[in-house]
């Protein structure tokens, strides 16, 4: 059972509240905590996550919403709140885990729409932007016991009438629950799907939702019929994560070295299923591989970048943080490498497990594949190596300042701060133009520097090429008051994905068409064999579409309705601000029109170009 502290304060969570209850509830002080609380200390600061600390329990902000989108090599993503509509962007720290069907899981296994209650920290700039967990309705009940018994079933009007219980606990009415059902309600019953038409009074269900809003309660994605059908869905993901880490070794942080011993405490958030699954693995006396591993817990070559070595101790720790397994282990190693540094996030191999390589994609190195054409999954330099670079990064060096730009000098590599926005403006003439910020609507003035410059669907343009609307990524440098206005690069999101080698797979289609599950993927790679492989997808998300989405297919302009499971696209969007989400502005259908498209835009340049230097020289 995930960590039982998580979800306890009161039945208002279990029922999925829409956000974090401190804006609501009366003021209160509570003695056990030294910070504020969603129930608590509106008086006191929100807890600040610590090196080599696991946050400790109620000390996150709570947030009802559904998951928008999936990022599962850099362990990040998004999810649109209840209670605004805003959509939030969430990073995973390493201890950080995910709770789906009572069970701890990886993120690929997370139906997308799904509501969940997040669980999120601080992050330095005080938003709260990173994860300590995330739990959806089934954990949320199954975890305390809680079941629906179904009264009746009103098809016909798309509702089960349902009487909230715990038979564990002997509690035989904890409140009446009215779940709302379609034609998409997907019902199991031991590892069967089976008919709605198929329940009947007195059925014990735990279910999932999605669609919830402000002023909407959500409808059934899938229920789950009798104790042995949740009992099995349970093991069934405990089972696929236990493959899951095995094959990647089990994830922790070095507390201490000493000599040539490492003690790493290791990451869990089931610590009970957590010690029935590997408590033979990890004994004193057994052999364990200790590999170096990075904060989004991707190793670099674990056969390479890893020693064999003897465990000495096993220790119990206290388990009141998210992310901790209650586990701590000693080891001693031949050789102390680099990565086994105090505070560094490191994988353990047990006796017995095949110490290997992630996949390609997920691994830092890819050994015996084809160089990574995805640059934001090669090593991040900056991010890694911080003490490289003289000034602050997007992803290091705080306590640095900006790198200051300097006149005829292009700037260094990572040394620009990224936002994103919707172009309003644009001067190409002047190099000028104005954007308005994604989430906070600010509007801002750029102008584009000279060694800087504008690509447009994977060719270099003008900022007249890229349509009004068009949500950007603008590479930014300070200007003389320390505003964000000087441009070195502006791009849109069909740049950076074919930048990156990246395409969009229709997986699904929904709402009559107007809005597209979909996975990322990376091209297919020659591995040591010499044979080509398609790496997994890397990333899901959703599109939404909308009248004035425009798609192209070749050079011809087509409908939404010509779209199909399995197209690969390229697209671009709108900007996000709350209560007005992100669309698909355009549609690229197919990797020739991706082609085409990018050729007509070199030549379109080109042409520019060229008509420019005739102008020029006939001034003269």
């Amino acid at each position: 059972m995930p960590h039982r502290y998580l979800v306890c304060l009161t039945s208002l969570f279990l029922l999925g509240v829409s956000s974090a209850i401190a804006e609501d509830a009366p003021a209160k002080k509570d003695e056990r905590y030294p910070f504020r609380t969603d129930f608590a200390n509106a008086d006191l600061p929100w807890y600040q996550p610590k090196n080599l600390e696991f946050p400790p329990h109620h000390s996150d902000r709570r947030i009802g919403g559904e998951l928008v989108s999936v990022d599962f090599i850099l362990r990040k993503g998004q999810f649109r709140t209840t209670k605004t509509g805003e959509l939030v962007n969430f990073t995973m720290p390493p201890y950080a885990y995910v709770s789906y069907l009572n069970a701890e899981v990886d993120m690929r296994e997370v139906p997308l729409g799904t509501f969940f209650l997040f669980f999120m920290n601080q992050d330095e700039d005080g938003g709260f932007t990173k994860l300590a967990t995330m739990q959806e309705q089934f954990t949320m009940d199954a975890s305390h016991s809680f079941t629906y018994k179904l009264d009746e079933a009103k098809l016909a009007e798309g509702k089960l009438l349902t009487t909230k219980h715990s038979i564990k606990k002997k509690q035989d009415d904890l409140g009446k629950k009215e779940l709302l059902v379609t034609k998409d309600t997907r019902v199991w019953q031991g590892d069967k799907q089976v008919k709605l038409e198929d329940l009947k009074p007195g059925d014990e269900l735990l279910y999932n939702i999605t669609g919830k809003t402000a002023d909407k309660p959500g409808w059934c994605t899938d229920i789950w019929v009798g104790e042995d059908t949740h009992k099995l869905a349970t093991e069934t993901q405990r089972k696929k994560y236990t493959d899951f880490i095995k094959a990647r070794g089990v994830p922790g942080w070095v507390e201490k070295t000493e000599g040539k011993s490492a003690t790493v405490t290791l990451f869990s958030g089931d610590a009970k299923a957590f010690k029935e699954t590997y408590g033979a693995d990890f004994v004193v006396g057994k052999s364990a591989r200790l590999c170096v591993a990075n904060e989004e817990l991707r190793t670099w070559n674990p056969p390479v970048d890893g020693e064999n070595g003897s465990i000495v101790a096993v220790d119990k720790v206290p388990e009141s943080g998210y992310g901790c397994s209650g586990v701590r282990i000693t080891m001693t190693v031949p050789n102390m490498l680099e990565g086994f540094r105090k505070g560094r996030v490191v994988r353990l191999f047990a006796q017995g497990w095949k110490a290997q390589d992630q996949f390609y994609g997920e691994s830092l190195m890819g050994y015996g594949f084809g160089r990574m054409q995805n640059q934001e999954l090669v090593e991040n330099v900056a991010k890694e190596y911080p003490e490289q670079f003289p000034f602050r990064t997007d992803y290091s060096n705080r306590d640095l300042p900006w790198y200051k730009l300097q006149a005829g000098v292009k700037p260094p590599p990572f040394s620009e701060h990224v936002i994103t926005g919707e172009l309003l403006k644009a001067d190409a003439a002047a190099s000028t133009g104005q954007f308005r910020k994604d989430g906070t609507g600010e509007v801002v003035d750029f102008s584009i520097i000279p060694e800087g410059g504008v690509q447009y669907v994977n060719a270099d343009a003008t900022l007249a090429d890229i349509p009004l609307g068009t949500r950007c990524r603008f590479s930014l440098f300070q200007d003389e008051k320390g505003a964000f206005t000087k441009a070195s690069l502006v791009t849109d999101e069909y740049t950076r994905l074919a930048r990156n080698a990246t395409t969009v797979r229709v997986v699904e289609i929904k709402q009559n068409g107007e809005l597209l599950c979909v996975a990322y993927q990376i091209p297919e790679v020659k591995d040591y064999n010499g044979d080509m492989k398609r790496p997994p997808d890397i990333a899901r998300g959703t599109l939404r579409l909308d009248s004035q989405t425009r798609f192209w297919k070749g050079d011809k302009e087509v409908k939404g309705a010509d779209i199909v499971v399995g197209d690969v696209l390229l697209v671009n969007f709108s900007g996000e601000q709350t209560g007005t989400p992100s669309r698909c502005t355009e549609i690229w259908i197919g990797e020739d029109t991706h082609k085409q498209v990018t050729e007509a835009q070199k030549k379109k340049h080109t042409e520019r170009l060229n008509a420019e230097k005739v102008a020029a020289a006939a001034k003269k």
